[in-house]
């Protein structure tokens, strides 16, 4: 069972932290949550049991976010973020001209999927005045449950490409 008075005092200690001030504002609550954890366990004895750092996430957001820790995350300035939506079919055009611009490397096989998933990345992100996605977000296109199909079949398809002999 945690110490609700320990955690208050180690959701406060972390936004009390050196250059606070500095990145009021910009300081996500999922960051300030996985530092009051660290106080948190660095107070801890050897023979207590450590919480899960997503335990302590839970606490700063969502449903079961404890009130009190929501009041000094927001005295704080600390504030979620919106996630990024993407658009999908911007993403398989980026992904295109990624695939295009890389072809040649990608056929020789000096090329690897995640450097066309950066491309695309920069390609989505530049000139763009709206939320953008993280660059881990366009790696999860092509690797892992998420990956769509569509693009593994565009970069897969470039891939083969000289390899069957056509030009």
């Amino acid at each position: 069972m945690l110490d609700k008075d320990r955690v208050l005092n180690a959701f406060a200690q972390a936004l009390r932290e050196p250059g606070g001030e500095k990145r009021a504002g910009t300081v996500r609550p999922r960051a300030v949550a996985v530092r009051a954890h660290e106080i948190y366990c660095a107070a801890l004895a050897d023979d207590e049991k450590r919480p899960a750092v997503e335990t302590f996430r839970k606490f700063a957001t969502g449903k079961l976010a404890v009130p009190e820790i929501v009041q000094l995350l927001k005295a704080a300035d600390v504030r979620v973020t919106l996630r990024a939506t993407l658009n999908r079919r911007r993403v398989r055009e980026v992904f295109q001209e990624a695939v295009q611009r890389l072809e040649t490397r990608l056929v020789k096989g000096r090329a690897r999927p995640l450097q066309i998933a950066r491309r695309a990345y920069e390609l989505y992100t530049r000139n763009s005045d709206e939320t953008s996605p993280s660059r881990y977000t366009f790696q999860r296109l092509i690797y892992g449950k998420t990956a769509d199909p569509e693009i593994l079949t565009l970069i897969e398809t470039a891939a083969n490409k000289r390899k069957d002999g056509v030009p």
